[in-house]
């Protein structure tokens, strides 16, 4: 009687194993193939349309091409641009940092699609649990952090603070407004006949 209630013990483990694998193969042929958490971001299930056209398009290789290719065109950029004191630019310094904002767009949407297809970093394999995906979110964050205090300075009317040039490069040479004090007025000679004379 022992036996006979070992063997069902066993056949039951059997069966509920089988059932699981079952139910593993199917997560998997609804994910694609790829084990996905349930939900990201607490919103979108495995069957939200708009998660599933996020995960075709992560996982599209001609988008990883466009990325590779916008992040050369960036580097590239950044190596065009020539900084100028005093605020002072060019016209082609004008035209990269228009392009800065598409690479911002561009990258921006790069992570919140990567973001709603694997999610943030609650689940294996989540966007915040690769090296790479870190650095792109901190680039990222900064970018808009900075584009946001710009807009918020423009709205508000306030002027960026002159930084002062440093002491090195003004040494050895007078303060511009003490050489005017110092240096004589011409006085045109009627006024000075005139000046004498009283």
């Amino acid at each position: 009687m022992a036996a006979n209630a070992d063997d069902k013990l066993v056949i039951m483990n059997e069966e509920e194993l089988k059932r699981k694998q079952k139910e593993k193969l199917k997560k998997l042929q609804a994910t694609g193939g790829n084990p996905r958490p349930a939900r990201t971001l607490f919103l979108f299930g495995l069957k939200n349309p708009f998660r599933k056209a996020c995960t075709s398009i992560v996982e599209w290789k001609t988008f990883e091409i466009i990325i590779l290719l916008t992040i050369f065109a960036n580097c590239i950029a950044l190596a065009v641009f020539l900084p100028m004191p005093e605020e002072d630019s060019n016209n082609t310094n004008i035209n990269l940092e228009s392009l800065e904002y598409i690479f911002l767009i561009i990258f921006t949407l790069e992570c919140f699609l990567k973001i709603v297809a694997y999610g943030l970093v609650f689940h294996e394999g989540a966007y915040l649990r690769n090296c790479w995906n870190i650095l792109d979110f901190v680039i990222v964050f900064m970018g808009l952090f900075t584009f946001a205090l710009d807009t918020i300075n423009k709205i508000a009317g306030v002027r960026p603070i002159p930084v002062p040039p440093p002491p090195a490069a003004t040494a050895g040479r007078p303060d511009p407004a003490a050489r005017r004090k110092r240096r004589p007025v011409p006085l045109i000679p009627s006024v000075q006949e005139a000046q004498s004379k009283v």
